[in-house]
C-alpha cells in the first residue's frame, strides 16, 4: 500500500466569519491575499474541475454499479468492507481497516467506484484518510492535525467556512484555500448537481456567543437557502423563511433534485393533527409548491435507513412515512404514491426475531431496487440479507426479491 505523508493546512479548521448581510444575491469571491501561509496556497476556484458532488454524513455508499458497506461485530478486531456489484448479484470484500483506527467518517463513494474513509488513531494523535480503488490498490494519506470534510466529488473533499472554502486534492494531497463570503452558515444540505444547498441564518445583528442573546436574536431570523457554485465562488440566493416555521411545522429537509427540481419533506399542521408534505421548488420558477401531502401515521421505523434514492444524480424516490405494514413511497417520475410492502422490525419486534423485508436501501443505474430480504449468517452473527428486484414491480406491491450472494466470513 502507497503511504504519504500530508501537512494539513491551518484552514481545515478555520473560524467562521461574523458579516451578517439580510440580504443575498450572486457574490464575487474576494481577491486572494499577496500572501499565502507556507503549508496552504491560496487560489481561485475556476482552476480545479468540480464533479458529482455528495454530502459527507448522507448514507449514500451506493454508485450506479455497487452498493458499499462495513461490516464488524464485537469479537473482530477489524472493520470489513464489503462492495455488492449489481451487475452479478455478488458481494465480495474490497477491504479491512482495524479497528483500533477509529473511523472519522462513513464510507466516502464517488460513482466512479473509488471508495475513501476517514480514519483517526486510538489516542487521536494522528488522522488520515485511505483510498481504494477498484483494480485493487490503495493509498493512504496520514495529515498532521483534524480532518473535517463536508462535501466531496471524485476529485476532492471541501470544507466551508463563512469566509474561505479548503479543497483537499484526493490525488496529490495538497491542501488549497480561497477567500469566500458564506456569513452564518447554518447547515449544509446537500449537493445539487455540481452546486452546494445551504441554509444561512439572516439576523438583524451578527449571532452571539451568550446562549440567552443567541436565542432572542435567532428567535426574529430568517433561514436562507442559497445555492453555492464551487466552480465559480459564488453565491446564490433561492428563498428564505422563519428561523421557526411560523405554523408550528417542521424545518424543510432536503431529498434530492431532478431537472431543476428540488424537493423537501416537511411535516406541517393540519386542523387538529399533522400532515407529511413533500414540495417541490422550482430553481428556474423560483416557486414552490406543496406536490402531495398526507396524514401522518405517527409510525417511524427505519430511521436509520436513506429517505431518498437517486440514480444517475437525479432523484427517484422519496420514503415519506411508514405504517405497520407498507413505506410509502413516492415515485418522482410519475408523481404518483406507492404503498409498498414492507415488515421493518424496528418498529415492533425485536431485530432478528420477526421477518424483515422490503426496506429499500438504494436503486441502481439499470432501474432496480436493492432492499434488506430477510436475514444471513455470517461468522455466527445475524445479518441483514438483500435482494434486487425491478423498480416498477417493487412499486406494484411484488415481494419476489432476487436473492444476492452475500459474503461469508
Amino acid at each position: 500500500m502507497k503511504k504519504l505523508a500530508l501537512v494539513f493546512a491551518a484552514a481545515l479548521t478555520l473560524t467562521a466569519c461574523t458579516a451578517a448581510p439580510t440580504e443575498t444575491t450572486t457574490i464575487p469571491a474576494a481577491d486572494p491575499p499577496a500572501e499565502a501561509a507556507a503549508t496552504e496556497e491560496n487560489a481561485d476556484a475556476e482552476q480545479f474541475p468540480v464533479g458529482e458532488l455528495r454530502l459527507c454524513d448522507d448514507r449514500r455508499c451506493d454508485t450506479d454499479t455497487a452498493y458499499y458497506t462495513l461490516y464488524g461485530h464485537v469479537d473482530t478486531t477489524e472493520l470489513t468492507g464489503l462492495r455488492l456489484d449489481y451487475a452479478d448479484g455478488v458481494q465480495t470484500k474490497v477491504t479491512s481497516l482495524a479497528i483500533a483506527d477509529s473511523l472519522y467518517s462513513d464510507l466516502l463513494v464517488t460513482n466512479d467506484n473509488v471508495v475513501r474513509v476517514f480514519l483517526a488513531n486510538a489516542d487521536g494523535s494522528e488522522f488520515c484518510f485511505k483510498s481504494f480503488y477498484p483494480d485493487g490498490r490503495s493509498e493512504e494519506w496520514t495529515a498532521s492535525q483534524e480532518i473535517t470534510p463536508m462535501v466531496y466529488d471524485e476529485y476532492a473533499a471541501y470544507v466551508l467556512r463563512d469566509n474561505c472554502i479548503a479543497r483537499l486534492d484526493w490525488q496529490t494531497g495538497e491542501v488549497t484555500t480561497w477567500d469566500t463570503s458564506i456569513p452564518q452558515i447554518d447547515e449544509i444540505l446537500g449537493a445539487v448537481g455540481n452546486k452546494i444547498l445551504l441554509t444561512r441564518i439572516v439576523s438583524d445583528m451578527p449571532l452571539p456567543t451568550d446562549p440567552e442573546m443567541y436565542e432572542a436574536v435567532i428567535q426574529n431570523s430568517q433561514r436562507e437557502f442559497d445555492l453555492y457554485d464551487i466552480a465559480t465562488n459564488t453565491l446564490e440566493k433561492l428563498f428564505a423563511e422563519p428561523r421557526y416555521p411560523e405554523d408550528g411545522g417542521s424545518w424543510k429537509i432536503y431529498r434530492g433534485c431532478r431537472g431543476d427540481i428540488l424537493y423537501f419533506a416537511q411535516r406541517k399542521s393540519d386542523g387538529d393533527g399533522c400532515k407529511e408534505a413533500l414540495l417541490g421548488y422550482d430553481l428556474t420558477t423560483g416557486t414552490m409548491q406543496e406536490l402531495y401531502a398526507e396524514a401522518s401515521s405517527d409510525w417511524v421505523g427505519g430511521t436509520g435507513s436513506p429517505k431518498s434514492f437517486s440514480r444517475g444524480g437525479q432523484l427517484e424516490l422519496v420514503f415519506l412515512q411508514s405504517t405497520p405494514d407498507a413505506l410509502h413511497i413516492y415515485n418522482i417520475a410519475d408523481g404518483q404514491m406507492y404503498n409498498v410492502p414492507c415488515h421493518d422490525p424496528t418498529l415492533n419486534a425485536a431485530y432478528g426475531i420477526e421477518e424483515n423485508y422490503g426496506r429499500p436501501i438504494a436503486v441502481t443505474g439499470d432501474g432496480r431496487v436493492l432492499v434488506i430480504d430477510g436475514y444471513a449468517q455470517r461468522g455466527g452473527y445475524t445479518v441483514d440479507a438483500y435482494g434486487l428486484i425491478d423498480l416498477d414491480d417493487y412499486l406494484a406491491g411484488s415481494t419476489d426479491y432476487q436473492p444476492v450472494q452475500m459474503w461469508a466470513q
